[in-house]
Order: C-alpha cells, then structure tokens, then sequence
C-alpha cells in the first residue's frame, strides 16, 4: 500500500509527519467534529428506522452487527474530513466501499499469515484473492487519484498560517487533502499523496470501530458506567449539536 505514514521508512516518514501535522489545527478539528456529528446523525436515523419496523412487525428486540455500523460510520468519516468524499456506506454500498473492505481483510491476512507467499513471483497473478487484493486496490488508487488531481486542479496555495486561519465553517472544502495541496512549498507528487490518504483510509477506519465495538459492548456490560456516561453526555450536550469545545469537557 505505498509509502504512507504507517508503512514509510523513516527517510519518507520524517518529511511526510513534518508536512500533515500541521493540518490537524484547531479549526480543522472544529470542522470536523462537524462532520463527526452529521455523520453520526445516519447511523442514529438508521438505527432508529430499524427499531421503528420492529415495533411496526411487533417484534421484540433487533440483532445489529455495531462492528460492521461502527465501520461504515468511521469511513463515512474518514472520507469527509481526510478527502473530501462522501462514501454514503451507512446507507448503501458501492464498488469503492466493497475494494476498501477487501483491501483490509487482505491487510488482516497478511499480519497473521507466517508465510508471506503474495511476494512470490507471479503470486499476484496466479493465486485468486491476489489477483482480487490488486483489482480493489486498483479500484481505491483510481477513486483517490481523481480525488488529488481535482484538489490539484483548484488549487489555492498559500503559508500554513494563512492555511489554519481560514475560516472552515465557511469553505467548501475543509478536507485534509485540500490542506496539503494548498501548503506553499509541499509539491508532493500525486503518489505520494494518494499512500498517505491510503494510509488514513485503511488504518484509521478499522481501528475506530473496533474501539467504539468494544467501548458499547463494555457499557452495555456496566449498567452503572453506561449511566454514568449518558448522564455526562445530557450535561455537556444537551440538545445541542458537538462542538469541538464540548468533547474537550468530556471526562
């Protein structure tokens, strides 16, 4: 999967850290968590949908796998605030969303399988979930190529102070890809940007699932805990939609 973040050697990683660090400033988080809120406001109106059709067939409780939910919500996510791009996954399903999934379960394969029998030559071409491994990642580098080249075609550059300063409650695109194109000084090429995305798409959507899986599977074992958590979040938020300052108040 290139050379992003997590899979770099160090002489990639120092300048590619150094370069999107910045891009995780006060104002893009703000605009995020936006985002964090939209998004989740699908998966409350679909979970709901659901329970409303039980009562409507009078049935008593609902089976909801949280795991694949949670999975579809964090690359909804992912895909607004690191991109751009609206992957609509916690309602429907589409080629790019089914080449992610199989990008990581082949991930998930190769970090448990003692033989890394994919380097082997002809291996890509010659066994079956290789030659699948390459068509979705093939699907996922196109989606993000045109993604950079869009970014790249209307590009603003500018210093990063000018960057953090603009007002992301106001810009189309408060993406974080539309930060590293706009960076004055970051020509990275189209390769490297699109590893870098890769990265965050891939690692950074699993991870918050199966943190979020837990977290209600633990709750829901705690009656005290889940109390205890509802009756902060009803101070903190109340009605109101999350804000950035409102999740730095959550204990």
């Amino acid at each position: 999967m290139g050379k992003g973040l997590i899979p770099a050697d160090l002489e990639t990683w120092k300048p590619r850290r150094k370069a999107i660090v910045p891009g995780f400033h006060a104002a893009f988080l703000e605009a995020m968590v936006k985002v964090f809120g939209d998004c989740s406001e699908r998966t409350v109106q679909k979970l709901e949908a659901m329970l409303s059709d039980a009562e409507v067939n009078k049935t008593n409780y609902i089976e909801v796998d949280m795991e694949a939910e949670f999975s579809n919500l964090a690359l909804d996510i992912i895909g607004l605030c690191v991109f751009n791009y609206d992957f609509g996954s916690v309602t429907r399903e589409s080629p790019v969303i089914k080449a992610v999934y199989g990008t990581l379960f082949e991930a998930e394969h190769r970090s448990t399988f003692y033989i890394p029998y994919w380097k082997f030559p002809l291996a890509r071409w010659l066994v079956p979930r290789q030659r699948k491994f390459h068509e979705d990642l093939k699907v996922i580098n196109e989606c993000l190529d045109n993604l950079i080249t869009g970014a790249k075609e209307t590009r603003q550059e500018d210093d990063i102070e000018a960057l953090q300063g603009r007002d992301y409650s106001k810009v189309k695109d408060a993406s974080l890809l539309r930060f590293l194109v706009d960076m004055k000084g970051e020509d990275v090429d189209n390769r490297q940007l699109r590893d870098d995305l890769m990265t965050m798409l891939i690692a950074g959507h699993e991870t918050t699932a199966a943190v979020l899986t837990w977290a209600v599977f633990m709750l829901a074992q705690n009656p005290d805990k889940l109390a205890k958590a509802q009756a902060e979040v009803d101070v903190v938020l109340s009605q109101r939609n999350p804000t950035y300052e409102c999740i730095k108040k959550l204990q």
